[in-house]
Parts: C-alpha cells; structure tokens; sequence
C-alpha cells in the first residue's frame, strides 16, 4: 500500500502543478485510475454473465434432476470446469478498489499543497475536508444512485453505499469526496458500455446457459 500512495503522491503533485486546481486534478487521477482498471472491469463483467448463465443451469437441472443433488452437483462441476467459471472473480474490482482509497487518502494526508479549486472555492487545498459537508453528501449519493437500475429493486443496495460514504467521507480530505463520486459516475458510463451488444460479442463473448447445458448431453 506504501508504494501505491507513493505513486498517487508523485502523480498528484505532477498534476496540481498542470491545472493549477486541486478539483481537476482529481478528475483527471480518477479518469486514469479508471483506464487501468478497464481490463478487469471487463473481466469482471465476463465473469457476472457467466456465474448467471451458472444459476440458469442450476435452476435446470435441478427441474431435470428432482431430488438428486449428487448428479445436480456433478453437472454445475463440470461446467464450472469446461468454462471456467470464478464465483469470486465479480468481487476482485471491489476488493481492489479499497486499498486504491485507501492509498489516496494516505497520499492526500502527505500533500503540504496549498492549491486551491475554481470549483471548489470554499474547500482551500486537495487535503482539507470540506466543512460544509457538501462533497461527502454528493459523493455518497452519486456512489448509491449508480447503482439503480428498473430491475435493481434491492433498495439495501443503494442506500448501503450511501451511508458507508458519509461515513467515510464526512471528516475526510474533500479530494476523497470528488474521486467517490466521480468514480461512481464513471463506473455507471462504464457499466452502460459493458452492457452494449456489439461490445460483449466482441469482448467478453460468453456461453450461454443453453450451451451450457448441451455440453453436459
């Protein structure tokens, strides 16, 4: 984690003294840390299909095999097999994300930067919270917001995110605030990309539940 807030220290100082404002500078950070990120957002997204696809299976051969847990078990591990399927792997993009906020907070905490924001005039320097509380508030919500959807009814899933960045973010460095929520709103442009047609037949590209189920015949 040292070498990770060593790195977003270098990269922050490069950056203030570019735009001359702390605001924009965290704008461009979190773009970049965005892009990297990119590849396994991908895999992730692979992964969340095919553990859906999984399920769809499960259900099946459940309906085929009533009563018969050995042979529904010995179907779901074949496939897990044949397609490589990680219940995990849909997680790896949250886990990692902690540690990145992690490091920038404890990069913000070494910044002796006095730059200040047009944006943000009332926020003084990349490392002062924001007193007013207005950053934190929107961050959290654009954080939770994201995350709705029509089908998405789980109403713990939005407000959860919510609460753990008031939480999080009340007395911390405003920057935390502006990356929490423009890093949500990229992750939903991201998700809206992950979910085009064209873009999953040529990127992820995954089995269906149906072929799923014909390579077990």
């Amino acid at each position: 984690m040292h070498i990770f807030s060593t790195t977003f220290t270098g990269i922050l100082e490069f950056l203030l003294g570019l735009t001359g404002d702390w605001f924009f500078s965290i704008v461009l950070l979190t773009v970049v840390i965005k892009i990297i990120m990119f590849p396994l957002s991908v895999k992730q997204q692979k992964a969340m299909i095919l553990s859906q696809n999984l399920n769809e299976v499960r259900k099946s051969l459940s309906v085929k095999f009533k009563n018969q847990t050995e042979r529904v078990n010995e179907g779901l591990a074949r496939v897990i097999t044949n397609y490589k399927v990680n219940p995990l792997l849909p997680f790896l993009t949250l886990l990692i994300q902690m540690p990145v906020f992690l490091s920038l907070y404890f990069s913000l905490m070494n910044l002796t930067t006095t730059v200040g924001s047009v944006v943000i005039p009332w926020v003084l320097s990349v490392s002062t919270p924001d007193n007013l509380h207005i950053l934190p508030t929107v961050g959290s919500l654009l954080q939770g917001l994201s995350g709705f959807t029509i089908q998405n009814k789980n109403l713990l899933m939005i407000f959860l995110p919510i609460i753990l960045g008031l939480v999080f973010l009340w007395k911390a460095p405003a920057a935390l605030s502006v990356y929490w929520g423009i890093n949500a709103l990229l992750g939903f442009i991201e998700r809206k990309i992950l979910s085009i047609g064209k873009f999953q037949q040529r990127f992820i590209n995954v089995a269906t539940a149906e072929e799923m189920l014909k390579s077990l015949s």
